[in-house]
């Protein structure tokens, strides 16, 4: 397990700055942000793909076309939203994804004229068209008013913290953090997360020094930041580790070695998505 995964984290981590460079680059006349808008496009129907299937191993009614249907609608109405000028109609374009992506779960659930379990499967749909399809429009949002490598930075400082509470609870891991929920979870683990996504937080505002001002992060919110999108991304992993407990599966998905599926490895930075969009509108001299 281990060994896979010190071969496909690389590979991810190689593939994202690529894309964070063809974004930047600009090429072929793509505006900033829309590499990842595409890239976005083809994850978002294979996460919540995933996630509905886990739904329905606990026994709610949750067709994967309806979660992916959901999912893009809200996907897509903020970002249809985020090219409007005036804030009030933008927010109120935003809004109408959740709406929209309800309401193709619940007629699509009413179509089958199957009564029970309709509205809490509408529900849940709904719900995982938010987590898979409008959380990731913060990080579009963030890459077109700060930049492709600022943001790329921010999700390595998620990704920090979940490398450190994984390898300082590895090594020193001994009091359980939530063992009902996630056994292999430690304190010193938790700590560890918090202090290298801390790091890896100052580190992106110092790389960051004298970049156009949207595109500088200050140290301090490099630092504050970073402990509170550790805080989050391992909110993230323990929403989906809840799900995975209930559904009795281990991974969401098999695509990727060693990691399991792509929700695997996207639920921390969704979860921080909103976060990041934050601390770079506060902690930029943008």
């Amino acid at each position: 397990m281990l060994r896979q995964r010190l071969i496909t984290g690389p590979i991810l981590i190689a593939l994202l700055v690529l894309l964070v460079e063809v974004d930047a680059r600009g090429i072929m006349g793509s505006a900033p942000g829309m590499v990842f808008a595409v890239v976005f496009a083809m994850l978002v129907p294979i996460a919540a793909g995933e996630a509905a299937s886990l739904v329905r191993a606990c026994g709610t009614r949750c067709p994967s076309g309806l979660a992916i249907a959901a999912s893009l609608a809200m996907y897509l109405a903020s970002l249809v939203a985020s090219k409007f000028t005036d804030p009030i109609l933008a927010i109120g374009v935003a809004m109408l994804g959740p709406v929209i992506g309800f309401g193709i779960a619940l007629v699509g659930l009413a179509m089958s004229r199957r009564i029970g379990g309709a509205f809490v499967g509408a529900t849940a749909i709904a719900g995982i068209g938010i987590w898979t399809g409008l959380l990731p429009a913060f990080w579009i949002l963030a890459i077109e008013a700060h930049g492709a490598w600022l943001v790329a930075g921010l999700v390595l400082v998620v990704k920090a913290g979940d490398i450190g509470a994984y390898f300082t609870g590895m090594l020193v891991g001994r009091r359980k953090l939530i063992e009902w929920l996630s056994p292999k979870k430690t304190i010193e683990g938790g700590l560890g997360g918090l202090a290298f996504a801390a790091a890896a937080g100052a580190g992106v505002a110092i790389l960051s020094r004298g970049a156009v001002p949207a595109a500088e992060l200050g140290l301090a919110a490099g630092i504050v930041g970073g402990v509170l999108l550790a805080v989050v991304g391992a909110g993230g992993d323990l929403v989906e580790s809840l799900l995975k407990r209930a559904a009795g599966a281990k991974d969401s998905g098999s695509v990727l070695p060693g990691m399991g599926g792509i929700l695997d490895v996207l639920d921390s930075p969704l979860a921080a998505g909103p976060v990041a969009w934050i601390i770079l509108q506060v902690g930029t001299r943008g």
